[in-house]
């Protein structure tokens, strides 16, 4: 699924806040926005506590009951304009809206575009304009637009593609699983051999192991993340008779790694193991062949060869893998 992008985003919420609405002729939302976090909502209706014109009925509109043409119609709509609803419902509780964004279902109308521009907001979005039988009246709200100090004043839609994705969760259930479920716990089992995308993984799973002891299992890392060493003292490498520390070992094996297979003897803690690196085309493959160890050695000594990988990878430009066969992991 596309996420939708912020001002689409936002003028949905006004769409869906229209749906408290109590008018029956437009039904408009606004919702006002500052740093992408929600200020306060405003909806077309009558004052708090006031019966609505849609509690009449779906046809019923109290001016048109009345007979007042449209010259006259604000002195005789029940409802305060959804933008107004908003600024007045953010005055209530506090909030300042200086510098705010707008969003809203209807473009604003004179009266409260002087509004906006008193509380201090910059930035209106709406969704479509309004327009009304008095057409010069119309123009001069456009033209009035210009005084109000406003950055942006611009027309928002929200895209098939959002609408369509909105369908898809609005009937129940809303947060349908949309992943394939994961097993409520993974259990691994001696003698087998188990892939991985990152290390960090390996170890969440190593966590919720019930056992005490695994025993002779292959671990599969696809993926090296480690770009900066790990902390504390790293293991220590023995190459052509010579001992090196993991500084060292990893920079004379960024100059001398070649294409075929490098066997080598890795020292940390009181741990010995086996190191082989094999360089071919297209990959680079490294082998840690480790005895029995403790899960604190086990957690500590991996991400040095991980980090490793990473340098390696990048340098030669070449996928990266690393397989952890081990005899024992102590778990307690």
């Amino acid at each position: 699924m596309k996420r939708a992008p912020w001002h689409e985003y936002f003028m949905l919420l006004a769409k869906m806040v229209a749906l408290r609405s109590g008018c029956n002729s437009r039904p408009s939302g606004a919702v006002i926005v500052k740093d992408k976090r929600i200020l306060a909502t405003g909806y077309n209706g009558p004052m708090p506590g006031a019966w609505h014109c849609t509690d009449r009925g779906p046809g019923y509109c109290f001016r048109r009951e009345k007979g007042i043409p449209d010259i006259d119609k604000y002195n005789y709509c029940r409802a305060t304009h959804a933008e107004a609803n908003a600024i007045a419902q953010a005055a209530r509780f506090g909030i300042s809206v200086e510098g705010a964004a707008l969003y809203c279902t209807l473009a604003p109308c004179y009266v409260c575009l002087k509004l906006i521009a008193s509380a201090g907001i910059k930035e209106v979005y709406y969704e479509y304009d309004y327009g009304s039988r008095d057409f010069e009246r119309d123009q001069f709200w456009q033209e009035a637009i210009a005084e109000a100090g406003l950055r942006v004043f611009k027309q928002v839609k929200v895209s098939e593609e959002v609408l369509a994705q909105l369908q898809e969760i609005l009937p129940y259930p809303t947060s349908r699983r949309r992943l394939p479920a994961t097993d409520f716990l993974d259990e691994f089992e001696d003698g087998k051999r188990y892939g991985f995308p990152t290390l960090e993984v390996l170890f969440n799973k190593l966590r919720y192991q019930t056992k005490e002891k695994l025993r002779d299992l292959t671990f599969v890392i696809e993926t090296p993340t480690q770009d900066k060493p790990p902390g504390g003292e790293g293991p220590h490498v023995r190459w052509g008779g010579e001992e090196l520390d993991f500084t060292a070992f990893e920079a004379r094996l960024e100059r001398e790694l070649s294409d075929g297979r490098l066997e080598l003897e890795g020292r940390f803690d009181d741990l010995c193991f086996a190191v082989v690196f094999q360089r071919e085309a297209e990959n680079i493959r490294l082998i840690l062949s480790l005895p029995a160890v403790e899960e604190e050695v086990f957690l500590r000594l991996l991400p040095w060869f991980d980090h490793l990988l990473y340098i390696l990878s990048r340098k030669l430009a070449l996928p990266a893998k690393m397989e952890i066969r081990v005899k024992e992991l102590d778990l307690t």
